[in-house]
């Protein structure tokens, strides 16, 4: 075929072809939109975010019952007496694992001294008070397969260390044997060894020849500050390789040269280790009023930490005003402001989550599965002493007008709020100069 005649017959086929798509989009655009999500217009090849709505936003505070800590990053420790937020007491509970399975120490072995090293990853507050650290037996196992939470308390046996210790991983401690820094060093009492471990080696039980066996019969330990308060928390690393227990022991009156047993917190892969943190609030002497939080019109201030405890509602009042129109939102944000004065020396989160509420349960919103423009909420500086939290809360927004067609309070709560006790002030929705601030540009369905 001549090459003219081929060319004109490809091009009449393709123009026939490129009719046919734009009158099928042209057919489909005139069908009822649900929404999309950042389907904005472009000027000169940028993004046109579409009209801007800003909406007022109820915000209050409250208290959130308990938090999962099993096998946390960090273990907490102390009695903490916030100036702001009032009391927290931290506590933990730990399996403690034998370093060498079913041990033969010889007959008439004694036990002679117990020493304790924690290895401090960091602490919160102001160091240099004192605490009043118990240390008492677990007298029921634990299990593994269940979640441990910030209000579990196990049953206990009467306790085996009472003393007082300084809070300062910067302070060299010694223990009688030797001197260390960034440890937490104390002693235990040598008769719970005794009958723990020692009589049942030299009388050949068998839940010594595995861990599995052993903390079903030795369930842990319990450490908690019985004091009256201090002004900082210590958070402890048990998997670090210097968190041990040492036992030291001698065989018969003859041996007169101290032997060491070791035993440790699961910091090898495999051990069946299990520990979680307990935490109380006590809200009695805080700047707030957890009882009368006013959950209507909002509040001027709010709070959130972790540990457990305080948290932020967030509610939206006037955004079902979208909700069956079928508007594109291209972008939705929250941005809260921090309260200037109230940080230091209480450091705040690095990073606030927004978790939906919904029919008593609480999930991570959408944004954060997004690789694209994730939900963001890391602190940022705003200003020379200005700080403040941004979210992208589109695809949240999205749901709530096009999917769910229904608006559900959202909290904010600290990343890592199991071993951690980082808190914040926030401006709340009623604040005359850094209230919540909730903004969303939407395009009209064509």
């Amino acid at each position: 075929m001549n090459r003219y005649w081929l060319k004109k017959t490809l091009n009449k086929s393709l123009l026939g072809f490129l009719a046919f798509v734009g009158l099928a989009l042209l057919s489909s655009s005139c069908e009822k939109s649900n929404g999309e999500i950042g389907a904005g217009k472009f000027v000169e090849d940028r993004p046109e975010l579409g009209e801007k709505l800003t909406y007022n936003v109820v915000s209050y505070t409250t208290n959130w019952d308990s938090i999962t800590t099993k096998n946390p990053g960090a273990v907490a420790l102390g009695n903490l007496n916030d100036p702001i937020f009032g009391k927290l007491n931290a506590a933990f509970t730990s399996r403690v694992l034998l370093s060498k399975l079913s041990p033969d120490f010889g007959d008439s072995t004694i036990c002679d001294s117990v020493k304790v090293r924690l290895t401090y990853q960091n602490t919160y507050g102001v160091r240099g008070d004192s605490i009043h650290l118990q240390v008492l037996p677990v007298i029921e196992p634990m299990t593994d397969t269940i979640n441990y939470y910030s209000n579990n308390l196990p049953v206990l046996g009467p306790s085996i260390m009472d003393t007082t210790l300084m809070i300062d991983p910067t302070v060299p401690v010694y223990n009688g044997i030797d001197t260390s820094v960034g440890y937490l060093t104390f002693d235990l009492d040598p008769a719970y060894f005794q009958e723990s471990l020692f009589d049942p080696a030299i009388a050949g039980e068998d839940f010594l020849i595995d861990n599995e066996s052993y903390v079903e019969a030795v369930p842990g330990l319990h450490f908690r500050d019985a004091g009256t308060g201090t002004s900082a928390l210590s958070f402890i690393n048990l998997t670090a390789s210097g968190s041990l227990i040492q036992l030291f022991y001698h065989t018969g009156s003859q041996d007169t040269v101290p032997k060491l047993f070791t035993m440790t917190f699961g910091q090898n892969f495999g051990d069946p280790g299990l520990s979680f943190n307990t935490y109380e609030n006590d809200f009695t002497s805080a700047d707030f009023a957890m009882d009368m939080q006013d959950t209507v019109n909002g509040e001027m201030l709010t709070y959130t930490q972790g540990a457990g405890g305080a948290r932020t509602v967030l509610e939206f009042p006037g955004l079902d005003t979208l909700i069956g129109k079928g508007y594109s939102i291209n972008r939705a944000e929250i941005i809260t402001h921090v309260l200037q004065g109230t940080a230091s020396p209480y450091t705040l989160p690095n990073t606030l989550l927004i978790l939906q509420d919904q029919d008593s349960a609480q999930a991570l919103i959408k944004d954060y599965t997004s690789p694209v423009n994730p939900a963001g909420g890391a602190i940022n500086r705003a200003d020379l002493r200005e700080f403040r939290y941004r979210f992208n809360v589109t695809r949240m927004v999205h749901d709530f007008v096009n999917e769910k067609e229904e608006v559900l309070p959202v909290i904010l709560t600290p990343a890592s709020s199991s071993s951690s006790a980082a808190r914040v002030v926030l401006g709340g929705g009623l604040h005359p100069t850094i209230p919540v601030e909730f903004n969303v540009y939407y395009t009209k369905s064509e």
